[in-house]
């Protein structure tokens, strides 16, 4: 805990964000030595006012409270110094100095499912299509709870036995109710970067919609508003350099005014999962994770999904030519 003490300490210094850890955690490789740091040495990575703020410990907040209570809920943290932390989320300019979570942290490739909180019931198919055909090329779920589309990738990845992340806007103890109790029963991922009683607001929702973006391969945006958060993410998505793809439903709606302003600014236009993950799609993680020889329980715990999933997923690869047997392991 002592990690997780230093680094809410200094998170909670004022004037010293995202970007500042960063710039610092750069600089001297760990939060211990970012708080020993002398004004000297500070002064010449972040400036004469944050160097103050850092010496003086300027505003800090003690973090007893929050560490009693992660101890005692049993929620599990990362820092930016931890083997597990995201990869590609640390290299954002302004990734989460501590994450908390709730479930299991798996290295599996994800598709970011993002879209309207009042979605059709034709957009609810199309995402229920589109979960199944990313869950059959050995991709997770990544999105972020709310209800409509968010909630519909999460539920349909749990109804077929995949893997799903949710990024939390708010605290983790915050999260009641579906899809977040499912989530809990499925062993996937709750996952947040604010402290685990923090309410949401007008502020962290956008907020944590760059962290679906860095964590997702890819995001797909089915149906989107002209004034829908699913757009934020998709900013972030293009900025990080992600492919972002969009779906144009039912004529003149309103519901997809946001879509076309993504098709504008270069998102790809599909027409269901099938141009994603179909035959033409050239990703196709589980078929790269077989470059090497693999048992069937190295298969069944990359995808996330049942023995007889797994399974049924590699004799028709097999039959398709795709994938070799060889005694009890399988290649590409």
């Amino acid at each position: 805990m002592e990690k997780l003490i230093c680094w809410l300490i200094l998170t909670s210094i004022e004037g010293v964000g995202e970007r500042t850890v960063k710039k610092l955690y750069e600089r001297f490789g760990s939060c211990e030595r970012i708080l020993t740091a002398s004004y000297e040495e500070l002064v010449r990575v972040v400036g004469n006012k944050k160097a103050k703020a850092i010496v003086r410990r300027k505003g800090v907040k003690e973090p007893e409270e929050i560490v009693e209570l992660i101890d005692k809920r049993g929620i599990g943290f990362l820092t930016l110094e931890s083997e597990d932390y995201p990869s590609f989320l640390r290299s954002i300019p302004d990734p989460p100095p501590v994450l908390f979570f709730e479930g299991e942290l798996k290295n599996v490739p994800l598709v970011g499912i993002v879209g309207s909180r009042r979605p059709t019931a034709y957009t609810l198919s199309l995402v229920d299509g589109m979960v199944e055909s990313a869950l059959s090329k050995g991709y997770g779920i990544v999105s972020g709870g709310a209800r409509g589309v968010d909630s519909q990738a999460h539920l349909s990845a749990i109804g077929r036995s995949g893997y799903t992340a949710c990024v939390l806007g708010f605290g983790i103890l915050r999260a009641h109710g579906r899809p977040f109790d499912d989530i809990r029963a499925s062993g996937g991922l709750l996952i947040s970067e604010f402290h685990p009683l923090e309410r949401g607001s007008s502020h962290t929702f956008p907020k944590r919609n760059r962290i679906i973006a860095a964590l997702s391969d890819f995001l797909i945006v089915p149906e989107a508003g002209a004034r829908s958060g699913a757009l934020i993410t998709a900013d972030f998505a293009r900025k990080y350099g992600k492919k972002v793809y969009t779906h144009i439903g039912i004529g003149k709606s309103p519901s997809w005014e946001g879509c076309y302003r993504l098709v504008k600014d270069g998102a790809e236009l599909i027409r269901d999962g099938r141009d994603i993950f179909g035959e033409s799609s050239p990703e196709d993680p589980l078929l790269s994770y077989l470059r090497e020889p693999r048992t069937l329980n190295d298969v069944v715990e990359f995808l996330g999904v049942d023995e007889g999933k797994a399974l049924s997923l590699l004799t028709e690869l097999e039959m398709e030519g795709k994938v070799k047997r060889i005694g009890s392991f399988y290649c590409s």
